[in-house]
Parts: C-alpha cells; sequence; structure tokens
C-alpha cells in the first residue's frame, strides 16, 4: 500500500469551497437567526441530506452493526482514529498546545507501533487521552470569525470558517492518498458506514427530543464549536471573546439573556444575575416589660 498525493483531495476541497460560496451569495433572510442567515437555503440541503441518510446511509450502518462482529467494527474505528491522530498532533501544535501535541504524538507512536498500525488502542489502554484537533479549531483559536451557519450537501453542518478548515482537513488526510484508488474509496465508504453506525443509537433519543430536528443539531453544533474554550494555552489577552463564536465581541454578558450552568467552559466563573438592590431591616425587639403585665385598670 502507497500513499500518492492525487487530485481527488483538491477536486471535494474546491466542491466544498464552491458550496459555501454559493450558499454565503444567497439571499439572506432578516427574520433569521443572526449566526443562521441563510435558514431557508440550509433547511432544503438538510432535508436532502436527510433523505440521503434514510434511504442508503443508516440501512447500510444498521446492517453493518448487526452483521460485523464487534471486534472488526473496533478495529475500524481504531485505525482511521490512528490516522487523524496525526493531523490532530499538527494542529494542537498550531494551537500552541505543547502538552496535548506530545500526548497526541506519542499516541500515534504507541498504536502505530504496538497496536498494529492502529488497529489496537494500545494508547488509550495506557492511559494516553486523544485530544482531537482540527484546522477549523485552530483558526478559531487564533480568531477566525465562525462566519455563517451553512449545512452542506451530504457533509452535514458547519460554519464558513470550519468549511475552510474541511478543506485542509481533507487534503492532508493521509488515507485520500493511498493507491489504488479502489482501495481508497472502499475505506472512505467503510470509514463513512463505521461512523454512522456509532450514531444509531442517538436517532430515537433526537427525534423525540426535538421538536425542531433542524435547530436542535445547529444549536448543538455552534455550542460545540465555540472556540472559547480552546484558548486555555494563549496569551490572557487573546482569551478574550472577538466575536469568533457569533457574539459582538465584548465579552459581556446581555442581563436579560441568564447563562445556564451546563453550558458554561471548564474554568469559568458561575454567572451571577443581579437583581434590584434589597435592603433588609432588622425588627427591633419588643419590651416585654409592657407586653406581659396586664394593665392596671382605675
Amino acid at each position: 500500500m502507497t500513499f500518492a498525493l492525487t487530485k481527488t483531495r483538491d477536486n471535494r476541497s474546491c466542491l466544498a469551497l464552491l458550496t459555501a460560496a454559493l450558499l454565503v451569495g444567497c439571499a439572506a433572510d432578516p427574520a433569521a437567526n443572526p449566526q443562521d442567515p441563510y435558514e431557508s437555503t440550509n433547511r432544503r440541503i438538510n432535508n436532502f441530506n436527510e433523505q440521503v441518510d434514510a434511504k442508503l446511509v443508516r440501512p447500510v450502518a444498521v446492517s453493518y452493526q448487526n452483521n460485523v462482529p464487534e471486534p472488526v467494527q473496533t478495529g475500524v474505528g481504531n485505525f482511521f482514529g490512528n490516522l487523524k491522530d496525526i493531523w490532530s498532533t499538527v494542529n494542537n501544535a498550531l494551537q500552541a498546545k505543547p502538552m496535548d501535541t506530545a500526548e497526541t504524538g506519542l499516541r500515534v507512536a504507541v498504536n502505530t507501533v504496538f497496536g498494529i498500525y492502529g488497529l489496537f488502542d494500545v494508547a488509550t489502554w495506557a492511559g494516553l487521552q486523544r485530544r482531537s484537533a482540527d484546522f477549523g479549531q485552530t483558526l478559531g483559536v487564533w480568531g477566525v470569525p465562525s462566519g455563517p451557519y451553512l449545512v452542506l450537501p451530504l457533509l452535514g453542518p458547519s460554519t464558513a470558517r470550519d468549511t475552510v478548515g474541511w478543506t485542509f482537513d481533507n487534503y492532508y488526510n493521509l488515507w485520500n492518498g493511498v493507491d489504488p484508488i479502489g482501495l481508497r474509496y472502499s475505506g472512505t465508504a467503510l470509514r463513512v458506514v463505521d461512523i454512522r453506525a456509532g450514531y444509531l443509537s442517538m436517532d430515537t433519543s433526537l427525534n423525540e427530543v426535538a421538536l425542531d430536528k433542524y435547530s436542535f443539531v445547529r444549536d448543538a453544533y455552534l455550542q460545540r464549536r465555540n472556540p472559547k474554550g480552546w484558548r486555555r494555552n494563549l496569551p490572557v489577552d487573546m482569551q478574550e471573546n472577538d466575536g469568533s463564536d457569533g457574539s459582538d465581541g465584548d465579552g459581556s454578558i446581555p442581563a436579560d439573556e441568564p447563562v445556564a450552568a451546563d453550558t458554561a467552559s471548564p474554568g469559568d466563573k458561575p454567572s451571577i444575575i443581579q437583581g434590584p438592590p434589597v435592603t433588609y431591616e432588622r425588627a427591633k425587639p419588643q419590651d416585654s416589660s409592657h407586653t406581659d403585665k396586664p394593665q392596671n385598670s382605675e
């Protein structure tokens, strides 16, 4: 098996960028969510993606989960996860995270050598945790605005920033350089099915919990891709909110929008919702000499 760069990755990257450009060029809905100005177009693409998933991807994933032995499924996930760790090591370094870079790089070395090219996750057993990172995250760490929310055909939720980041992730994905091409496409299809099989257990819960599945997925994606929690190793002046998460960038929270405790990132101080000042007056002690004694009647 050899690794040779081909034009396939260039075509995929150009397709993703072209799709993002077409979405951004569409007329924005003035009444839409500020982070989702192209909601009507995004919903149409989302409906198309759900049809493809319901008629093709999900049935194959169900069959894969039911018929392929679990050790084989685990090996597939481990192998492609090891390839992803290589690119995560590069992005952790670009994000100025030396500890995460060292740990992820050591994971790759251990799993490649002792795990037979990553088929067995020896690193996790040894206590080396996976520190996933991508180029869209790297852009967010260094202050690149997220841009509008986008739904890409077949690829799903994204933003303008993450679409650019995905093109780099795809270009430097070592699997896209595998030759022969038949092995490359077969492995890519296997990876897609394996990922989809991992989300099968969430389908029922998502349909039951979400009144509007599109809005639920969008809000969850934007919250997960908020770069505020990614900047812990940067200088203090660069850790402030610069608006790359879609906010106004002043770092403040409107008084009428309290923050839920479970949405705060680790290390953040809990927000205190201030109301009008309340003054408490201590009641004066009553004189028992007058209340306990009966009054003399004349």
